[in-house]
């Protein structure tokens, strides 16, 4: 850091403080900012003298003139230097302060300067040098901001060529930079420029394009070049003209000079932002008393910023010395350190003597903070002052109009947000921009800050004379030698044009020997080496061109596609009846067939006699009935709430399943007819047959960053190569594809049906005019082109020139015929689940009848008394038979009336015996005859006996009246049947 604190007391015993204290100063006497800053100086001095600052020490001033020149005010800080002055307060320009800095380190005096604004002054090797002003990288970045505001592009800097100016001007191109990309043009005015070779220079800018100006110039050489710049009426509509402060300074008060202020009308430029105060006024105010019978200063010295900050740099000075002296520094110099004997001869400057205690003088003067007239006063590590606001002003008749504030922190505002009242904040809150400017010419438009210009030479436009597709870009010479160009392209462009607010004079160039078409990254590489001012064609936007080239908005969308022949229909269909499905959609439908028998015969086994028999009769039942389904024509019957609720799920299932194949085979069998022998880029890319492209396309360096081969690679010019190559094939010397852009190949189908478009569009570009970087004229047509977009007129130029109406325009996509298992997982798992709840239910339901039967059992005594475990084994072992025993309508009604007679003799002992009150015949019915195989003879037996006790009323009453009428029709239909043929014998 620049900034050491030393505040120690050099000497042992106390100092006496000097009854005077020089200080010098170094101006340039006949200057502007010198006239007014010399009475600001003796001001402050009287004022601080008159103050107790100090006590009973006294300021002396001591001035010198520079006038502007290095080595004169070398010469003039030499003498301050023997004068012994502890402080030098300027120098007033940046170039003497260079060489007096040098001057400073080594006698250790501090220069304290009000108006050297150069930002390299701030650098360590000017250790001595205090900057009570702002630095030009600060205000640079307040006109970096109005730039962007506005939205100007293109800026051209006129800067006078010495510190002051090239490292102002470089500050401005870094701020620029940084906002975001700019083109900023740099010319230089030489300190000894004639009026001649500034009428010179005018006049070639006013040939050039910008229009917006940045002038960092001292006023003197600002007066001549304003004064020129209306003359060749470049201070007119259109123009925009931005000064630093180092004309704002001046400008406040041109009364005095009207031809002056007569020429800066409508410039706009920057000030230090200084708010009004008590101090400020009762400076004016003492300045009158003192200096208001001297004719030569007036008004326009009063008001001077520069004179505002000369005001408080002494007074920064006062303060350092006041820290200094408590400190107990002493104003003593000495002579400079011994010199070796060989370091050459004496000079007037290796004698100069040495500030002891400058050190502790710059340090008490860094180390502070007060409040003056332009407001804070405080510097920075490095030396600079702190603070970073600007007011923006207009030079409206004789003086400047605050149209605007800016500081890093709120960009531009319309007023400072010291000044804003409740109402301003209202209304410009949701917008930050500047109050209305009264630009040159008197208009109070924005200038677009770019225009073509009337006296400049046409604008040179580069036209691709290609051999193929002449209906997007055609040249051809008539009998008059003169060559005409039209197309699409061409068509869109000149419409463009007459949507411009100004017109462009310009002529078409071809490139191309028409041979074959040129290359269009050469073509775009001419505008980057000045060739070319355009480029007008069909060319397509890529990263490799917009990094050296502007691009307006795209005027047609496009993309590469891959064109092949088309599949001859004689090809080999007899699998193709499985190609609906994928494999494993097709191994998941036949195991849920499979699923679904099984549910089925689970379900129906026990009650439903066409899933009876044999185990072999069992599995090809199943299997027929399940299988059938897919035609809806099973004949068996399927009996169960249950059966039936699986089987109608099933059959919506197999309803999409079937509908769904037919579909996609029907589509695949028509879609076979048109297959292109390549069905994408990616099995283009890796197969070995020959690639097509169109000669001088980005299509050769696109494959070849797809790792294609470049022997794979065949360059092709004309429509009737495309045919020919595309006919031969790989094998026959042609090619296997060809990749192109969408607009071509469009146009290439509408005539030529044996070939197609294979899989999708595989990147997105489009096509657009090509203009210099940083071209005013790129964003104009950008939106020119919008508006033809919006309005219609860009799609009907398109459909007049290009015929979209293929006979071929077809887009296959294999990649997307078989349907898989993902398509259909919804319906497998609804038919998955209601199988499985189906099953659970019925499972339920058999354990709970079973447990019923079993319980009764044991109650009739027929099972013996058994362990836990023999329980549980014949348990599950009656169980398994039970659910694998047929169950017949005759089973059902004598189960249920077992029930009910079990109750009743539980709760009546006098009915348990039956001898009392049964025959003998229905004794003997009770008795068990032989079982013939298929059980009739017990089912007879059963329901005779039934019938027996009803008639001798053994049963309850309401037996008499309660059979189920569904129950005895299946009897009845049992009996009928013609397996229904034993008959019952009598028992002996």
């Amino acid at each position: 850091m620049r900034r050491q604190t030393m505040f120690t007391h050099l000497q042992q015993m106390p100092v006496s403080p000097p009854a005077t204290i020089r200080i010098g100063a170094l101006l340039a006497y006949n200057s502007t900012i010198g006239k007014a800053v010399r009475p600001a100086l003796e001001l402050a001095v009287r004022d601080i003298n008159n103050s107790s600052l100090l006590g009973d020490s006294q300021l002396v001033l001591h001035l010198g003139n520079s006038n502007c020149s290095a080595f004169q005010g070398a010469a003039t800080a030499s003498n301050l230097l023997k004068d012994e002055v502890v402080a030098i307060l300027g120098p007033q320009t940046s170039v003497v302060s260079h060489f007096v800095s040098h001057m400073a380190t080594v006698t250790q005096v501090p220069l304290v300067s009000f108006s050297a604004t150069d930002p390299s002054l701030s650098e360590e090797q000017y250790f001595y040098f205090v900057r009570v002003t702002h630095s030009d990288d600060v205000q640079m970045q307040a006109i970096a901001g109005i730039i962007q505001h506005y939205g100007w592009r293109e800026v051209t800097a006129l800067y006078i060529d010495d510190d002051f100016g090239n490292n102002g001007i470089n500050s401005l191109l870094d701020a620029l930079q940084s906002m975001g990309p700019n083109t900023v043009r740099k010319s230089n005015l030489s300190p000894t420029i004639t009026s001649e070779e500034i009428s010179t220079l005018l006049t070639k800018l006013s040939e050039m394009e910008s229009r917006v100006f940045v002038v960092h110039v001292e006023p003197k050489l600002g007066r001549e070049l304003f004064i020129m710049a209306q003359r060749l009426q470049m201070m007119s509509q259109g123009y925009v003209w931005i000064v630093t402060e180092a004309m704002t300074s001046v400008m406040n008060d041109l009364s005095t000079d009207p031809k002056f202020s007569q020429a800066l009308q409508g410039v706009i430029g920057t000030r230090s932002h200084i708010p009004g105060s008590s101090l400020l006024q009762d400076y004016k105010d003492r300045w009158v008393e003192l200096h208001g019978n001297d004719s030569s200063v007036g008004p326009a010295q009063m008001n001077n910023v520069y004179a505002w900050y000369a005001y408080d740099a002494m007074w920064t000075v006062a303060n350092g010395i006041r820290i200094f002296l408590d400190a107990g520094g002493a104003t003593t110099f000495v002579d400079p350190p011994a010199r070796p004997s060989d370091a050459g001869g004496e000079s007037e400057l290796a004698s100069l003597k040495v500030f002891r205690d400058g050190k502790l003088l710059l340090d008490s003067i860094l180390d502070q903070q007060f409040t003056g007239l332009t407001g804070p006063v405080q510097l920075d590590e490095r030396n600079d002052l702190m603070g970073s606001s600007f007011d923006v002003v207009n030079m409206v008749g004789e003086g400047l109009r605050v149209v605007g504030y800016w500081s890093n922190a709120t960009g531009c505002l319309p007023f400072a947000p010291a000044l804003n009242t409740t109402s301003m904040l209202n209304e410009n809150s949701s917008q930050s921009q500047l109050q209305t400017v009264i630009w040159p010419g008197g208009g109070v438009d924005v200038p677009k800050g770019w225009v073509v210009p009337k006296i400049g030479r046409p604008l040179v436009i580069g036209v691709p004379n290609r051999v193929g597709y002449k209906e997007f870009v055609e040249s051809s010479v008539d009998s008059n030698n003169r060559t005409a160009f039209r197309g699409f392209c061409i068509d869109v462009f000149q419409q463009a044009l007459s949507n411009l607010p100004y017109a462009v004079s310009y002529y078409f160039t071809s490139f191309g020997d028409g041979n074959s078409t040129p290359s269009y990254d050469a073509l775009v590489d001419e505008i980057a080496e000045k060739k070319f001012d355009a480029v007008v064609g069909d060319v397509t936007i890529t990263t490799k061109r917009s990094m050296s080239v502007d691009f307006t908005q795209p005027f047609t969308t496009s993309g590469l596609v891959v064109v092949v022949p088309v599949k001859q229909s004689n090809a080999n269909y007899a699998w193709a009846f499985l190609r609906p499905f994928t494999p494993l959609m097709w191994l998941t439908t036949g195991a849920f067939f499979f699923f679904t028998g099984l549910v089925v015969w689970f379900l129906e086994h026990k009650k439903n006699r066409d899933f009876r028999g044999r185990p072999k009769k069992q599995v090809v039942t199943t299997l027929w009935f399940v299988f059938m389904t897919l035609f809806f024509s099973q004949n068996e019957r399927v009996n169960s709430t249950l059966g039936r609720a699986v089987l109608v799920i099933w059959l919506f299932v197999v309803l999409i399943i079937i509908s769904s194949y037919t579909a996609s085979l029907t589509s695949f069998l028509t879609v076979q007819q048109l297959l292109p022998t390549i069905q994408g880029i990616s099995s283009l890319v890796s197969s070995n047959v020959p690639i097509g492209y169109q000669t001088g396309s980005f299509v050769r360096d696109y494959l070849l960053q797809l790792n294609v081969a470049p022997d794979r690679l065949v360059a092709l010019n004309t429509l009737d190569e495309y045919t020919a190559a595309l006919t031969k094939g790989a094998g026959r010397g042609g090619v296997g594809a060809i990749v192109d852009e969408l607009p071509y190949v469009q146009s290439f189908l509408s005539t030529e049906c044996a070939f197609t478009i294979a899989g999708q569009e595989f990147t997105k570009s489009g096509w657009g005019f090509a203009f210099p970087k940083g071209s005013q004229l790129a964003i104009d047509f950008s939106t020119a082109i919008l508006k033809l977009a919006e309005n219609g007129e860009l799609q009907r130029i398109h459909d007049l020139w290009v015929n979209t109406n293929t006979c071929s325009n077809r887009n296959v996509q294999t990649d997307s015929m078989e349907l898989g298992v993902n398509t259909f997982w919804g319906l497998f798992l609804i038919t998955g689940l209601a199988s499985l709840f189906c099953c659970l239910v019925y499972w339920t339901r058999m354990i709970i009848r079973h447990r019923r039967v079993f319980r009764e059992r044991k109650l009739d005594g027929s099972e013996r008394q058994m362990s836990r475990l023999e329980a549980s084994k014949s348990f599950m072992k009656s169980l398994v038979t039970f659910i694998e025993e047929e169950e017949t309508p005759t089973k059902r009604i004598r189960s249920s009336q077992r029930r009910k007679k079990s109750k009743e003799w539980l709760s009546s002992p006098e009915q348990i015996s039956p001898s009392s009150s049964m025959p003998n015949d229905s004794k003997r019915v009770s008795r068990s005859p032989e079982r013939s195989n298929d059980g009739s003879v017990s089912k007879k037996l059963e329901i005779q006996s039934t019938m027996v006790v009803s008639e001798n009323g053994t049963m309850p009453p309401e037996h008499n009246e309660s059979p189920a009428t569904d129950a005895t029709r299946d009897i009845r239909e049992e009996q009928d049947s013609p397996n229904y043929h034993q008959t019952v014998s009598q028992p002996t």
